[in-house]
C-alpha cells in the first residue's frame, strides 16, 4: 500500500482500518501521525455535537403549554355546572349580525392575529434543532480550521520533519513514479532540474502537493510545489535548523529547504522554470 492510498482510506473513515492499512501504519510514522490527527478532529467534532445537543435538552420546554393555557397567553375558564343540571350542549356558531365591509376587514385581521401564535408554536423546536445542528457543524469545522497559528514556513518545516527518510535517498526515481506524483496535483516538471531522488504526494493545508527531494552538488534539497499558496515576493526563513526559501511561481509558489546553509536561489529558480501545469 502506498502513502497516497493509505491517506485516502484514513481521510474517508479514520475510525476504521483494514488489515492492510494497519500493516502499513506499523512501518509508516507519517501516515500514523496523519491518522491520529484525523481521529483527534473527529473526537472534537463529536464533543461539539454532544455539548450542543445537551444544551438543546436543557433549554427545551417539557411537553406542550400548561393545562388550561391557550396559545394566545389567555387562560381557559370553564363555566360552573349546577348539580342535577343537564350537560350543556356543544356551543354552536354564534349568530352573525350584519357587519359593514370595513368592520369585516377589521375582524378578519384580528382573527389572523389570533391564529398566528398557533402556527408559530410548532416551529421553534424544529428551527432550534436545525440551527443547533448547523451551529455544531460550524463549531466542528472551526476546530479543524483553527489549527495552531503557525506561519506557512513553520508548517512546511513541520511537514518535512515528518518524513526524515526522504533526505537519505540517492537513487533517482523513475519517470513514471515522478509523473504519477505530479499528475495527482495537476502539474508537470520539464527539463533543467537536478535528479529527483524522492517523490511523494502529500496532504498539506487541504490539498495533495508534490513533495520531492532534488540531489544538487551542494547536497539534497527538499522541494514542495504549493499551487494553492501564494507569496508576493521571495521570502527566506530559518526554522528548527532548516534553511528555506519561498518563491512565487506562475501558479502558486515553491518552497525549497536544506538542512545546512547553502544557496537555494538556483534550485528554486530551476523548479520554477521547469514547473508546468498539466493539461
Amino acid at each position: 500500500m502506498t502513502h497516497d492510498e493509505a491517506r485516502e482510506l484514513i481521510g474517508a473513515v479514520p475510525d476504521d482500518a483494514s488489515a492492510e492499512l494497519l500493516a502499513h501504519l506499523k512501518t509508516c510514522p507519517q501516515c500514523q501521525a496523519y491518522r491520529e490527527e484525523m481521529l483527534a478532529f473527529n473526537a472534537k467534532l463529536r464533543r461539539a455535537l454532544e455539548l450542543d445537543w445537551q444544551k438543546i435538552q436543557r433549554t427545551a420546554p417539557a411537553g406542550g403549554p400548561p393545562s388550561g393555557l391557550l396559545y394566545g397567553g389567555e387562560t381557559a375558564t370553564a363555566a360552573p355546572v349546577q348539580p342535577g343540571a343537564p350537560a350543556a350542549a356543544p356551543a354552536g356558531p354564534a349568530p352573525v349580525a350584519a357587519t359593514p365591509v370595513a368592520d369585516r376587514a377589521t375582524v378578519s385581521v384580528l382573527q389572523r392575529k389570533a391564529r398566528a401564535p398557533v402556527a408559530k408554536h410548532k416551529r421553534p423546536r424544529l428551527f432550534a434543532l436545525a440551527a443547533s445542528v448547523a451551529a455544531a457543524l460550524v463549531i466542528g469545522g472551526t476546530l479543524w480550521l483553527s489549527r495552531p497559528s503557525e506561519s506557512l514556513a513553520a508548517e512546511i518545516v513541520t511537514h518535512v520533519e515528518g518524513e526524515p527518510n526522504s533526505w537519505h535517498k540517492t537513487q533517482a526515481v523513475s519517470a513514471e513514479q515522478l509523473d504519477a506524483v505530479l499528475r495527482k496535483s495537476g502539474v508537470k516538471l520539464g527539463n533543467g532540474m537536478e535528479p529527483v531522488v524522492y517523490a511523494s504526494s502529500c496532504w498539506f493545508r487541504g490539498h495533495f502537493v508534490p513533495h520531492v527531494v532534488v540531489s544538487t552538488k551542494d547536497g539534497p534539497v527538499t522541494v514542495m510545489i504549493l499551487l494553492h499558496e501564494r507569496v508576493t515576493a521571495a521570502q527566506q526563513f530559518n526554522e528548527d535548523g532548516y534553511a528555506g526559501l519561498l518563491v512565487p511561481a506562475h501558479t502558486g509558489s515553491v518552497a525549497v529547504l536544506s538542512r545546512k546553509p547553502m544557496n537555494l536561489e538556483q534550485p528554486a529558480a530551476d523548479v520554477v522554470h521547469a514547473l508546468q501545469t498539466a493539461n
